[in-house]
């Protein structure tokens, strides 16, 4: 399993709470719809903490493939002219500038 971990922030002058909910009612869809290939699609969203602290973050994405080759076609379509659907709907919403991307492949030690 390959897996896309993903930070996103939100466009300047938009608040948390618009963020989220474009992210999880109009964007999520958007992306179960239509981008090939993924397995599972998880928004993290960040919790409030008691005493304060707001994290570096407005959210974390993971993206999981079957296999690297899976992940590759669908990074061919996110970067090719199928995926300006997907890239025009986060330049609603996310800052894009500041985007930070990993991937991975998962090893899990406690389930």
């Amino acid at each position: 399993m390959i897996k896309l971990i993903g930070l996103v922030n939100r466009k300047e002058g938009m608040s948390q709470a618009e963020f989220m909910r474009y992210w999880e009612k109009e964007h999520g869809p958007l992306i179960a719809r239509v981008f090939p290939g993924v397995r599972r699609y998880v928004q993290n969203h960040p919790v409030k903490l008691p005493g304060g602290g707001q994290p570096h973050v407005d959210g974390v994405v993971e993206l999981w493939f079957d296999d690297l080759e899976t992940f590759l076609r669908a990074s061919e379509f996110y970067l090719g002219d199928p995926g300006e659907v997907i890239r025009d709907d986060e330049d609603r919403f996310i800052d894009r500038s500041n985007m930070l991307f990993f991937v991975s492949e998962e090893k899990v030690i406690v389930q």
